[in-house]
């Protein structure tokens, strides 16, 4: 069970009081045995050596009740030692008046307390202590002369114990002073560092890239989360011990082909990953690798590209569309005063490229207006009338899509981002189906607050190369398509808290729109 701190001093305090309170013991113990070897020599006063016994007998009890103090911590620290120092004093005194002979060789022991006083307790009573040990010198001493055991000229050997207590306890006071501003600092030092470690772990843990530390001969030295969720490793890791080879040999071969300026790709189980490796430059020839998920760089420049659209949207949309209406509206009246079947199908050629140059603009303008949401609840028979309804836009016939959905079907979402996501993944379907009956299925299921609407159609389905470009804005591989279509409604799709994915599978296409926490 781990001590109570005391307000104000550090654990080595204690540890140099318990230390000194063991040299008291020894100390105690040694008088014991001095007392009872030399009981019946002249070295001590006619009948003092069983009182100088005694005294011996009552330091060591002291000292050892002094060692449950240390131990619990109670009272306090300053308290302790001051009780400590006096204790000396006392007994020591004591000790002095059973032998004149012993009493300067006593006298000494005195400075032994004030210096270890001084030292225990960061300066603090040192002084103090130095002079409480000379007024009991002092006294003793003055009590030996009115008993005619010393003359009075040897006040002047006492004066010499005295100031020699004063001294030792200024010496001590400055040395523990500058010990104490060096433990001080070093505590200060040990706090930053501690920080540091603690700030360093933060980042690393929520770095986007995943960090590897590994030595020279192979051995991981260190693995962040991030890094183990990007390899794919489930097992455990132990720093030092695991092998890199063990854990993804994959890698470990990699390993051996990176070097500067070259950042290969690794193939993980969960994504794309980068590999950078930056030598630590240390004696075990230990290095970093750095794990890029490559799908981070690519929503990134995803975003950029984005800002870049909204930045050219807001400044040229207007400007465009004044003159698509002027263009489209000269169209007009050419192709109503044409009698030429030449002259005709190129107004036409005209009228319909303007209204994809519009569809692009509303797209993009769509776009930009993503996060000013307004939801309402939908049920089965609103989703029904909105497919319906773009059905009929679309000149789909009726047989030609299948809807089915549950009764109980209810989520809240914007009307016009459901609408815009629901028109392009039916004129999809519908562009790349056999265009028979059935060809377009529409079905919508609930589990719990989830809501999962699927649109599936019997095409050709999307080829496994183009999968992953399906969702990346200006990628079509239609000539007459613009490339936003399935951008803007995976976008529209996340502003409302829903996910549009891509749900592979044989028989055609199939998109999934997923709501979680509906109503």
């Amino acid at each position: 069970m781990p001590r109570p701190a005391t307000p104000g001093y550090y654990a080595s305090h204690w540890r140099s009081l318990d230390y000194f309170n063991l040299y008291r013991l020894t100390l105690a113990a040694a008088l014991v045995f001095t007392s009872l070897l030399f009981s019946d020599s002249d070295l001590f006063r006619p009948g003092a050596s069983e009182r100088f016994q005694g005294f011996a007998y009552a330091y060591l009890v002291i000292a050892a009740l002094f060692v449950l103090g240390i131990r619990a911590r109670w009272p306090g620290f300053q308290i302790q030692l001051t009780a400590h120092i006096i204790a000396d004093i006392i007994i020591v005194t004591l000790l002095m008046t059973t032998s004149e002979r012993l009493a300067g060789g006593l006298g000494l022991l005195l400075v032994i307390s004030i210096a270890s006083g001084g030292l225990v307790g960061s300066g603090r009573l040192t002084l103090l202590y130095a002079a409480m040990a000379s007024i009991a010198v002092l006294l003793q001493h003055g009590f030996s002369i009115l008993g005619g055991s010393h003359a009075t000229d040897s006040f002047f050997q006492i004066g010499l114990l005295c100031a020699g207590y004063f001294a030792i306890g200024w010496l001590a006071h400055a040395l523990t002073q500058r010990a104490l501003r060096s433990e001080t600092l070093a505590q200060q030092q040990a706090d930053e560092l501690a920080l540091l470690n603690r700030i360093n772990a933060l980042a690393i843990e929520n770095s986007p890239d995943g960090l590897l530390a590994i030595r020279g001969d192979g051995v991981v030295r260190h693995a962040s989360p991030r890094a183990l969720a990007l390899l794919g490793i489930t097992a455990p890791v132990i720093p030092g011990v695991t092998l890199l080879q063990d854990c993804s040999p994959e890698l470990a071969r990699l390993v051996q082909q990176v070097g500067p300026g070259i950042a290969p790709t690794l193939s993980t189980p969960t994504s794309q990953v980068r590999v950078r490796c930056i030598p630590l430059a240390t004696p075990d020839d230990s290095r970093v690798l750095v794990l890029e998920d490559q799908s981070q760089a690519e929503q990134a420049a995803q975003r950029l590209k984005l800002a870049a659209l909204g930045r050219l949207t807001a400044n040229i949309a207007h400007e465009i569309r004044n003159p698509l209406s002027a263009i489209s509206h000269a169209a007009q009246l050419l192709h109503e005063d044409a009698h030429d079947p030449a002259q005709t199908r190129l107004t036409a050629i005209i009228e319909n490229n303007a209204r994809r140059l519009d569809r692009l603009v509303e797209e993009v303008l769509t776009l930009n207006r993503r996060d000013r949401l307004n939801p309402v609840s939908f049920d089965a028979a609103s989703l029904a009338a909105l497919i319906d309804e773009l059905r009929q836009t679309e000149e789909i016939p009726a047989e030609a899509v299948i809807v089915s959905m549950p009764e109980p079907l209810r989520f809240q979402f914007d009307p016009d981002h459901l609408r815009q996501i629901v028109w392009n993944l039916l004129r999809n379907a519908w562009r790349y189906s056999r265009k028979q009956t059935g060809s377009i299925r529409f079905s919508a299921q609930m589990s719990g607050n989830s809501m999962q609407l699927e649109i599936a159609d019997d095409g050709p389905g999307v080829a496994p190369e183009q999968r992953g470009k399906l969702f990346e804005p200006f990628c079509t591989t239609d000539a007459q398509g613009t490339g936003l279509g399935l951008f803007l409604a995976r976008e529209l799709a996340e502003a409302n808290h829903a996910t549009l994915a891509y749900v592979p599978g044989a028989g055609g296409a199939r998109f999934r729109l997923s709501l979680y926490g509906g109503e």
